[in-house]
């Protein structure tokens, strides 16, 4: 079954199990920065706090949701959500926050918290041969500075600079000479994951960063993937404040990363969620 199918049934499972809250605003960047060299993210925010980040930089994301919005204000998620399908961009973009919305709300209520799990560096690594799918400028940086080979997937290359010493390519057949690949989680957005597992050979190589990836990792970590890096909010009104003003919004929540080992999957996260809501 694809990668959208198994979406589709995921978020069916957690309709059927549990009750959400609506989505509250849809925070978007200022539509007038205009970078394109600047990775700009929107955030889907439900009724309890609940906030989903996304990245609004592909395609006419940001003027579609510009335009748009309002009109989802007051829905389930799950009916955003449900909207995943990686042809119509714009709506799968909101359709990724909202899901990522879902699983904060979820990890949540079920007390587990993805922040405590220790974090790995992506720029001490051992591996000689890094894939990088989308390109990220300090990284490259420090790669470089290690010495390291690094392959880069990219569908912008204009977005690369041209003499940085670096191997680049617009498809991913490439990877699978790599060690170790950093994956963009907006390839959760076009539906390009399929072809990245694909390209890469041994999808354990593959670590999904970004806080796109923000969602419940049971999908990916059933494609073999080997880790996926996440946001989670802790303070909400500064996030609201610094994504508005256009300013860094980083301080406003934590940084994540999961694996297999540590996460505790979907089935025993909504059974601890429905045992706490029972004692309360």
């Amino acid at each position: 079954m694809s990668f959208i199918l198994e979406y589709q049934s995921l978020i069916k499972r957690i309709d059927q199990a549990i009750e959400l809250p609506a989505i509250k605003q849809i925070l978007l960047p200022d539509p007038t920065d205009s970078d394109d060299m600047k990775d700009n993210f929107g955030f889907v925010i439900l009724s309890d706090g609940s906030a989903g980040p996304f990245y609004s930089c592909l395609g006419d994301t940001l003027t579609w949701l510009n335009e748009h919005r309002n009109h989802f204000i007051g829905q389930s998620p799950i009916k955003v959500a449900v909207k995943l399908d990686g042809l119509a961009i714009p709506a799968s973009a909101l359709a990724l926050g909202a899901f990522n919305a879902i699983s904060q709300h979820i990890m949540k209520r079920a007390g587990f918290n993805p922040c405590a799990i220790t974090k790995r560096s992506d720029t001490d690594l051992t591996a000689g041969h890094i894939g990088l799918v989308g390109f990220f400028g300090p990284l490259v940086e420090r790669y470089i500075a290690q010495g390291k080979q690094i392959t880069i997937i990219e569908q912008q290359p204009e977005r690369v600079p041209a003499d940085l010493p670096i191997q680049l390519y617009t498809s991913p057949e490439a990877l699978a000479a790599c060690d170790y690949i950093l994956c963009t989680a907006s390839t959760l957005i076009n539906n390009t994951i399929e072809s990245i597992v694909d390209a890469a050979g041994d999808p354990a190589k593959i670590n999904l960063i970004g806080p796109s990836a923000s969602g419940l990792p049971d999908l990916l970590f059933a494609m073999g993937i080997h880790s996926t890096g996440g946001f989670s909010v802790d303070n909400l009104d500064e996030l609201i404040h610094s994504v508005l003003q256009g300013d860094s919004w980083g301080t406003s929540g934590r940084k994540y990363q999961l694996t297999r080992e540590v996460y505790p999957g979907v089935d025993l996260l909504l059974k601890q969620m429905r045992q706490n809501a029972n004692q309360s």
